[in-house]
């Protein structure tokens, strides 16, 4: 998507497409000496100091990086690895996407586990089906479901990391009841896989 230059949009310094800054991944220089110049993501853009801004897309960091885009933008002069700096900014999503579903069980917005997510589609409730990928039994029904009522369902992670954010041993579903937490979630969620891709 190339949209009119604004205030609120930048030029992705790989594909030189121009997008809402909050669509794009910040890239910062971390000085701390007597050490090199290192360049870190800023997935939440809210670093001090200059940035360059590239879109959340393997393709897009590695051509910021052959181009030297990222590298004349910060004013870095190490050497950079494109599948490093994805694989942090991929890290660094999947951070968030546990911290947006801790903050859902923190604020009651979650269904947890096949039975209470099966009654919060039946209420309608459920904004966002999250199912581990290697969930098993009941996973088609509750899609099938959730995706019958307009909701979407996103497959992450596995069942002993969502497990551990909620204190069980193992879980393969959640439902999330917030839709602004929803829609974060898918966000990081497709950053997270497309910086993945070829990394």
């Amino acid at each position: 998507m190339n949209v009119p230059a604004t205030d609120s949009s930048r030029a992705c310094a790989g594909c030189r497409q121009t997008d809402a800054r909050e669509a794009l991944l910040r890239f910062i220089a971390v000085i701390d000496p007597p050490n090199p110049p290192q360049l870190a993501p800023d997935i939440r853009r809210r670093a001090p100091g200059r940035g360059v801004s590239v879109h959340p897309r393997f393709r897009c960091v590695e051509a910021a990086v052959r181009s030297g885009a990222l590298r004349r933008g910060l004013g870095v002069q190490a050497e950079l690895s494109a599948r490093e700096l994805a694989r942090t900014a991929a890290g660094q999503y999947e951070r968030r996407a546990a911290g947006l579903l801790t903050a859902a069980a923190r604020s009651h917005n979650v269904a947890v586990g096949t039975e209470a997510v099966r009654a919060a589609i039946a209420a309608r409730k459920v904004e966002l089906l999250v199912v581990s990928r290697d969930a098993e039994g009941s996973r088609e029904e509750l899609v099938d479901a959730a995706q019958r009522l307009g909701r979407g369902c996103l497959v992450w992670s596995t069942k002993q990391e969502l497990g551990r954010l909620f204190g069980r041993a193992l879980l393969s579903i959640v439902g999330v009841l917030d839709a602004g937490i929803a829609t974060e979630l898918r966000h990081v969620v497709r950053c997270a896989t497309e910086l993945a891709e070829d990394a």
